[in-house]
């Protein structure tokens, strides 16, 4: 009984990490690498033909420092969704590249 009140208090904290979205997005270098701590990504899939993935967001701005085109089925994990729900952190999974990509070009898996 123990154990599975352990169980259930890990996976409430894992889920909660995975809805929670930081306030703004965060600035990175433009080299698709990131240096933040590890949080966890949900899993997803471009859904465009093409999509950009950039190395900066700023909101009311829009995305900057392109990074590479990631093509249709291509596998990404999304750290979080900007609270203007115009782009999303990603993590590419073909490369290992940390970047923003325009919401409406995945779908979470």
């Amino acid at each position: 009984m123990l154990e599975r009140l352990r169980t259930a208090a890990v996976l409430a904290v894992a889920v909660a990490a995975l809805t929670a979205a930081p306030a703004h997005a965060t600035v990175q270098s433009g080299s698709g690498t990131i240096g933040d701590p590890w949080v966890p990504t949900r899993a997803a899939h471009i859904t465009c033909q093409t999509a950009t993935l950039f190395g900066n967001y700023t909101p009311g701005q829009g995305h900057s420092d392109p990074i590479a085109t990631l093509v249709e089925g291509n596998y990404i994990g999304v750290r979080y969704i900007t609270a203007d729900h115009y782009s999303a952190d990603v993590f590419w999974h073909g490369t290992g590249k940390w970047g923003f990509l325009l919401r409406d070009c995945f779908t979470l898996n």
